[in-house]
């Protein structure tokens, strides 16, 4: 039987069923394989069905649910393929992103770049890895909003949340002091405020290779 709280962040209540099963796949909570049984959800909650069923429904369109015929809705796994497909999809289009936002920026974006990186110092002094990698997503998300691409945005959208699921993992393993994770976007501010397309496109393409620590 699932325990779930809902989360009190949503604007609906569909929306912070979301928000909360979101959370327990990102922390984990919800393995891979575990079968997610609409009625057992909304009697945990004690709510309706419906706001379950799009709940459940915007989380298979993001891939952190599958549906499997006859049998219900699964948690999705998490293989290293899948991962290794999704960087380098990134590594493809976040240089990219980055080129076409990076002179339409103002000081203001600038400086809401250096709040998130101050959150994320924050989060990793006080070891809250879940809010540290939702500050680290907004960081980056910037970009693919401010290119101009909106099939880059519709990207970005749709795989976001998988990188989320990932890092919340790798995370763990390979960065014991959240503080690094923190500091590795010192370099992306520097070459931002540098104003230099080609060398942010560069330090960001960097970047993003500190992720491909479990590629053999």
């Amino acid at each position: 039987m699932i325990t779930l709280k809902l989360d009190p962040e949503g604007d609906s209540l569909s929306e912070r069923v979301y928000l909360s099963l979101r959370q327990a796949l990102l922390k984990g909570e919800l393995y891979p394989g575990f079968r997610l049984v609409v009625l057992d959800i909304a009697n945990s909650l004690g709510i309706s069905q419906a706001p379950v069923r799009e709940a459940m429904e915007r989380l298979k369109q993001e891939g952190l649910l599958i549906s499997k015929h006859n049998k219900g809705s699964f948690v999705s796994d998490i293989t290293q393929k899948k991962i290794e497909d999704i960087y380098e999809m990134r590594e493809l289009i976040e240089g990219f992103a980055v080129k076409r936002a990076l002179p339409t920026l103002k000081s203001s974006d600038i400086d809401y770049l250096n709040r998130l990186y101050s959150e994320m110092k924050r989060c990793a002094q006080e070891d809250d890895v879940f809010r540290l990698i939702e500050y680290d997503m907004r960081f980056h998300g910037l970009f693919y909003e401010r290119c101009g691409n909106e099939v880059l945005s519709q990207q970005w959208n749709q795989i976001h949340v998988q990188i989320k699921r990932f890092i919340a993992v790798a995370t763990q393993i390979y960065f014991p002091k959240l503080e690094a994770v923190a500091d590795s976007h010192i370099p992306l501010l520097r070459s931002l405020e540098n104003g230099d397309v080609h060398e942010a496109e560069a330090i960001f393409s960097d970047h993003i290779k500190v992720w491909w620590r479990t590629k053999k």
